[in-house]
């Protein structure tokens, strides 16, 4: 274990960022969740809408799981973010230890600290130890929104545990994947694969109870089978813990084994000849590439989830306030129009994410020092920040695309009346189009100004969100939700009056992204 306590440090730096602005979007999301519970179901009229309308809704049961017989604003709170945001934490744990382990073998910096007599298994174990500390921090504040929003302790603790063994047992896999797979890549999709996978099959053994089965077969079920407010069961703890002590284990076996940078599985060869020349255009897709497609493909599927709700959602929404209000704040006719335009808009948010994400990948190119290579041919530095620049605007509108196609698909596999749904979809994406570049254009600006800024990005987007489509639910001021670029996106159908803030966010929009490029070509690069 020799050099432990320093790879902590450094794994812990490492992630000094991205890990407190993870933490906080778990809190925000379940914070929101508790406000939204206590204004929407705060009767028992309410509550017994809810137990008519999603109690007994095949999709909602696949998406949340059954509706808890303890109908307290804490054991709703619990049943609406319970499970996907325990399956969103297992996630993120494990491609934070694909992080802290295969990628910074990938980067060389694992050989350079082994050479210094550090112990072989210690990175390894150092970034499970890194990845854990998050799950528990994660876990304190969703278990401590519960226990404010009224929860029992015994419950509280129950939901504590359902988050920190679901993560746990998350490591335990990433942790094997890091180390079986060929590269940090394969091994993010394939741990987090295996996570998804785990909340897909719960979903099945829910929905169809002859393959209820399916539930005690993966950690997100075990979790479920916790049952707080309901049963308040350990049972399932056992078997979660014994998945990450093994998976660790498992992995330590085969790192003391295997060559430094080589998995268990071999990347296929590539061709043997490649084009005489690339242009900057086609390197800097083949670099993006995956981001667009997977954000794209990732927002659709959520998307089709919420095209397929849209059709049912007037059964358990009808007569409530709280709803009522969040519609009349989109401008739609009705509560099937509301919820489109409303998910939609929020939808909006993932695009931002997505073209942030290929803005942060420009600073690894940086950091590895492949964009200094680039521009050491003749790559003009304009050139090559506005090539990424409009890979990221395709990227923000092929995500809102999919997204609006998504709710598309959703409502005709559901029997809702698609096309009207596709038309206010699509409205909805194109009107965002504006706010989203924006919110790109200034995380863009920043980068070009110092490429560490570029990580101040992910609050960007979250402050966005939260001061934007989530300003209302928080009760904040008019003029300090002005500051969120969606807050400008008009409503429904779009009139004429409502094209002025759309031009005006495109201007700013421009603006911002032309200073930003003025400021790369004239500072350091590295």
């Amino acid at each position: 274990m020799s050099g432990l306590p320093l790879l902590l440090r450094a794994g812990i730096r490492r992630d000094r960022v991205i890990a407190p602005v993870a933490v906080a979007l778990f809190l925000l999301i379940n914070v929101s969740t508790a406000v939204s519970i206590r204004s929407m179901y705060s009767s028992p009229e309410q509550i017994a809408v809810l137990r008519a309308g999603a109690g007994t809704n095949t999709a909602f049961v696949f998406l949340l799981g059954p509706l808890p017989a303890d109908t307290s604003q804490a054991a709703l709170t619990s049943w609406r973010a319970g499970l996907f945001m325990i399956a969103a934490l297992g996630v993120f744990a494990a491609m934070t230890v694909v992080r802290q382990t295969r990628r910074e073998e990938e980067a060389g910096r694992t050989e350079l600290v082994l050479a210094g007599g550090v112990g072989r298994l210690v990175p390894l174990i150092a970034g499970c130890f890194v990845a854990a500390a998050t799950v528990l921090a994660t876990s304190v504040g969703m278990a401590a929104v519960i226990g404010a929003s009224g929860g029992d302790a015994a419950s509280t603790a129950i939901v504590f545990a359902q988050y920190v063994c679901t993560g746990f047992a998350a490591i335990g896999v990433a942790a094997i994947c890091a180390e079986v797979a060929a590269g940090a890549r394969s091994a993010n999709i394939a741990a987090s694969s295996i996570v998804a996978g785990g909340y897909l099959l719960r979903g099945i053994g829910d929905a169809a109870p002859d393959l209820a089965w399916l539930r005690w077969t993966n950690p997100i079920g075990w979790a479920e089978r916790m049952a707080p407010f309901d049963g308040n069961s350990l049972l399932p703890v056992a078997a979660s813990l014994a998945v990450a002590a093994g998976g660790v284990a498992a992995a330590c076996g085969v790192r003391s084994r295997r060559d430094l940078g080589a998995g268990l599985f071999v990347r296929r060869p590539g061709p043997a000849n490649g084009p005489a020349r690339w242009s900057t255009t086609e390197i800097v897709w083949r670099l993006v590439r995956t981001h667009t497609m997977s954000w794209a493909v990732g927002t659709g599927v959520y998307a089709f989830v919420v095209g397929y709700l849209s059709s049912q959602v007037a059964d358990f929404a009808a007569g409530n306030s709280y709803v009522e209000k969040i519609i009349a704040a989109t401008g739609a006719a009705g509560i099937t129009d509301g919820f489109v335009v409303a998910m939609t808009g929020f939808l909006a948010v993932a695009a931002a994410g997505g073209g942030v994400a290929i803005v942060v990948s420009m600073r690894g190119e940086e950091r590895a020092g492949r964009a200094e290579a680039m521009l050491a041919a003749p790559v003009a530095r304009l050139r090559l920040y506005g090539t990424y620049a409009g890979w990221t605007a395709v990227t923000t509108i092929a995500v809102l695309g999919s997204a609006a196609a998504g709710v598309a698909a959703g409502s005709w596999a559901s029997g809702g009346d698609a096309a009207h749904v596709a038309g206010l979809a699509f409205t909805t994406a194109a009107a965002s189009v504006p706010a989203v570049l924006l919110v790109v254009a200034v995380v863009a600006a920043l980068y070009g100004m110092r490429s560490t800024l570029a990580v101040v990005g992910w609050p960007i987007v979250l402050g966005s969100f939260a001061l934007g489509p989530l300003g209302d639910m928080f009760g904040v001021p008019s003029w300090l939700r002005q500051l969120s670029p969606f807050t400008h996106v008009p409503a429904v159908p779009v009139t004429a009056s409502a094209w002025l803030p759309l031009l005006l966010l495109t201007f700013f929009a421009l603006v911002i992204a032309t200073a930003g490029a003025l400021a790369y070509r004239r500072r350091d690069i590295g």
